[in-house]
């Protein structure tokens, strides 16, 4: 670039990007720049300072026990597996799908019997109490507690690193049960959107290749891993999200999606593309053969063909293209139909502007479409709704950002602010999580320390707003008078939800006097802001 867009701030303790908008402190441009989670940052840090981080021994946390829980579930399931009598059954399907006994050990493939409280009584005889599976979904409490996984197969779900956070049950054969997978429900350990399956085992052959392969089940990440196919990760059962996009992005700028061919897992893949496009990652498709998934093609048609369809992945549009003969003026009009509904769903999804109207200038040129085409469908679509009222708002999302930047910059003004302002009175719900990440700090007697602040945040999206807020400018003047500024359309909103809550009450004497008082201050406030 000509310009720097990426700057650090040394006297604040933290980095701000002006190109991509990623900001945080120190230990977050680790985990970012080293694609280290927050515990490894730490030593990575400590060691360049030659520091020595304790261990320490003895305490057992909350979340503890519940990894506690699940370690030994995984056991019992496990141990089930390889019964000679419980487990015949499950291995038989296991030898089935050519899954061998190396594989079953890497993914810790499990079993769990037809008994109602095998799992519960042996939780018991360990000392860990019903409540504690309860609260990971191992067991159900209804009138009593019984095991949510009878009679299925078990695949443990792991975190970024390693930990077991939750299961997927599938059924086996003969079995009536209605639902072919039962997943562990979402848990404080254990949020569907953040986890990819697999991605513990696969992140650095993901890394070293800068591609990721995204397929939509567990047994055909295991199928493909099994071949030797290791930059592979799955969604398991739920709508690729942003926080999937945002971890693979951290790991590679490639990203293949081989979901399934049939017109569910086309669809799937499509709204996957609009969420990879806003995550700066371009994604590519790839249509397998019909009647067949990632599982039984590399099965039945073997590894160096996957991998040559792999290679011939395609973008959005020329995977449609691909998908009928002949050009787009030659199809039936319900099928035309379909094809510009479906592009324009991806499209609408795509919150950048730039980007959404590139790849919309791209599907008109390609299919010859009128010149608005996509466009009048994409400004019909929720999304593009949200993204006019956000337009709409962003005056009003401004005033917040400059509040808080004022009182992350003037510190002693937060006790008066929060005399007025409150949660509820934000346009935007994460400006209103970061004031509130503010007020608790003062309220806790704590200095407000931006670099402290990041700290205490998880979420990407809010560190890059911290981190936008951080690097605002804000208006010259003496701080009383910046403060009265900033504050004033905080004041107006809070006294005119006062004054709703006046009119849904009886017309006392005390209240018709309260409403004229607040009338009177609203008008000056409101002719001062003028």
């Amino acid at each position: 670039e000509k310009t720097p867009s990426f700057f650090v701030i040394p006297n604040k303790g933290f980095f701000h990007c002006f190109g991509c908008g990623a900001g945080g402190n120190v230990i977050n441009f680790i985990m970012q720049h080293e694609r280290l989670e927050y515990p490894e940052a730490l030593r990575f840090l400590a060691q360049k300072a030659g520091i020595i981080i304790p261990e320490v021994k003895g305490r057992r946390s909350d979340s503890d026990a519940l990894f506690e829980a699940m370690s030994l579930a995984d056991s019992y399931f496990k141990k089930s597996l390889a019964d000679p009598d419980t487990g015949e059954i499950a291995r038989a399907y296991l030898d089935s799908r050519g899954i061998i006994k190396s594989t079953r050990e890497q993914f810790s493939i499990g079993f769990a019997p037809s008994g109602w409280d095998g799992l519960l009584k042996l939780a018991s005889a360990k000392g860990i109490q019903p409540a504690i599976l309860e609260r990971v979904g191992l067991v159900i409490k209804k009138e009593g507690y019984y095991d949510r996984f009878r009679n299925r197969l078990m695949i443990p779900i792991r975190n970024l690193s390693g930990r077991i956070v939750g299961f997927g049950g599938r059924v086996l054969p003969g079995d009536k049960s209605e639902a072919k997978y039962i997943n562990s429900p979402e848990t404080e350990i254990y949020k569907k959107g953040n986890i990819l399956f697999g991605f513990d085992i696969s992140k650095e052959h993901i890394r070293q290749k800068n591609e990721a392969i995204v397929v939509e089940g567990y047994f055909d990440l295991i199928a493909l891993f099994q071949c030797g196919i290791k930059n592979v990760v799955a969604v398991s059962g739920t709508g690729f999200t942003t926080e999937q996009a945002a971890l693979l992005g951290r790991f590679c700028e490639r990203v293949i999606l081989l979901y399934d061919p049939d017109s569910a897992g086309i669809r799937a893949a499509f709204r996957a593309c609009g969420v990879m496009y806003n995550a700066s990652i371009e994604p590519r498709l790839v249509r397998l053969t019909k009647g067949f998934d990632p599982d039984t093609f590399v099965r039945e048609k073997g590894r160096e063909n996957l991998l040559k369809m792999v290679d011939g992945a395609s973008d959005v549009i020329d995977f449609v293209q691909n998908g009928f003969s002949g050009s787009f003026a030659d199809q039936s009009m319900a099928r035309q139909e379909r094809i510009v509904k479906a592009l324009t769903e991806t499209a609408g999804m795509i919150e950048n502007p730039l980007r959404r109207n590139l790849l919309i200038k791209k599907i008109t040129e390609q299919f010859n479409l009128p010149p608005n085409a996509i466009e009048v469908n994409v400004e019909k679509r929720p999304n593009a709704e949200v993204r006019n009222s956000d337009q709409n708002l962003l005056g009003k999302e401004m005033a917040e950002i400059q509040l808080l930047k004022f009182l992350l910059e003037n510190p002693d003004f937060i006790a008066k602010s929060i005399d007025v302002v409150d949660d509820s009175i934000f346009i935007s719900d994460a400006n209103a999580k970061i004031f509130e990440l503010i007020r608790q700090a003062v309220l806790a007697g704590e200095n407000v320390n931006i670099a402290d602040l990041f700290d205490r945040i998880e979420n990407e999206d809010l560190r890059r707003l911290l981190s936008k807020i951080a690097t605002t400018e804000m208006g010259k003047g003496a701080a009383e008078t910046l403060f009265k500024d900033y504050i004033r359309p905080f004041k107006i909103t809070s006294i005119k939800k006062e004054r709703e809550k006046l009119f849904m009450g009886p017309d006392s004497p005390a209240d018709i006097e309260r409403n004229n008082e607040l009338t009177r201050e609203l008008k000056k406030l409101e002719l001062e802001n003028s």
